[in-house]
């Protein structure tokens, strides 16, 4: 086929004519006469303005006519050109007329062995993945394990490849271990400064240091602990604010803190450490229920 086509080029026989001014020499020396006596140092006053106007205009007719020419002689031999030039790319226009099709059956079956070489190399990935502990999914193919160099004659995957999947894997696997090293590292820090660690395990996954993460966790357990003294000092003025309010409306009654509006007892609270024997708490207890009296357990 090749040789053919070889064979098939146009053989052109281009002879170009020479263009030959037959008066080229009186030609040339008009013309300097011409730019001799009308060029710069020639000087137009008011007695000669009009006869060097009506000299203007032949000089612009002998300009013209040689520009005429010029553009004459040139049509005459781009006709002939723009005719070949029509011809050639009219077979030119042919042949690429069918090597888009060719194009696309060609990329058909490139793309179908790409498919095969690319289930030799996933065969090889699924079967050594295990041995890292690692998913085969979580391998990204390189463009070069595609390769046809990259698949031996027998369909095999040459050592190249497998050396290069295993230092990927390799590296994928210490990944992995270092991410879980570093996912601990954050959730023990947080959970022993109180924080909760999820949104800061995502940041790990966005790219930020455990260094920084571990700051950041400082930083907002230091928010927490002074948003929680706020919180306490607030609570703490608001009893002492309400316990002031209540004593207005308190006074002792036989021997009793009684509320002036509602007229009760007033409820106080204490708190006490009892040591004794079972039986002596057990007595005690009973006697608290009798006489009504509220209690709850405090931890130790």
């Amino acid at each position: 086929m090749t040789d053919s086509l070889v064979l098939a080029e146009p053989l052109i026989d281009v002879t170009p004519s020479p263009i030959i001014i037959k008066n080229e020499k009186a030609v040339a020396q008009a013309v300097d006469e011409l730019v001799a006596k009308y060029g710069r140092d020639f000087v137009v006053t008011a007695d000669n303005v009009a006869d060097t106007k009506k000299m203007r205009a032949e000089l612009n007719k002998v300009a013209k006519s040689i520009n005429d020419r010029r553009l004459e002689v040139k049509r005459a031999y781009e006709k002939p050109a723009a005719a070949f030039d029509e011809t050639m790319n009219g077979y030119k226009k042919k042949i690429q007329a069918i090597l888009v099709p060719l194009d696309d059956k060609i990329e058909a079956v490139e793309s179908e062995e790409r498919q095969v070489r690319r289930m030799a190399v996933d065969s090889v990935i699924l079967e050594m993945a295990g041995n890292y502990n690692i998913s085969a999914t979580d391998i990204e193919i390189r463009p070069s394990w595609l390769n046809k160099s990259a698949i031996t004659k027998s369909g095999k995957v040459t050592k190249k490849v497998i050396d290069e999947i295993a230092a990927d894997m390799t590296q994928l696997k210490k990944d992995h271990d270092q991410r879980a090293a570093d996912v601990q590292t954050i959730k023990l820090y947080a959970d022993n400064k109180g924080i909760e660690p999820s949104g800061w395990i995502v940041q790990l996954g966005r790219g930020a240091t455990v260094t920084e993460i571990l700051v950041g966790i400082d930083h907002a357990a230091e928010q927490a602990a002074q948003k929680a003294h706020e919180e306490a000092e607030r609570k703490r003025k608001a009893d002492e604010t309400a316990k002031a309010v209540a004593a207005t409306h308190q006074t002792m009654h036989n021997g009793e803190l009684v509320d002036t509006e509602t007229g009760e007892a007033v409820l106080l609270s204490t708190t006490l450490k009892l040591t004794g024997t079972h039986a002596q708490l057990l007595a005690l207890r009973h006697w608290i229920d009798e006489n009504g009296i509220k209690y709850e357990r405090v931890a130790n």
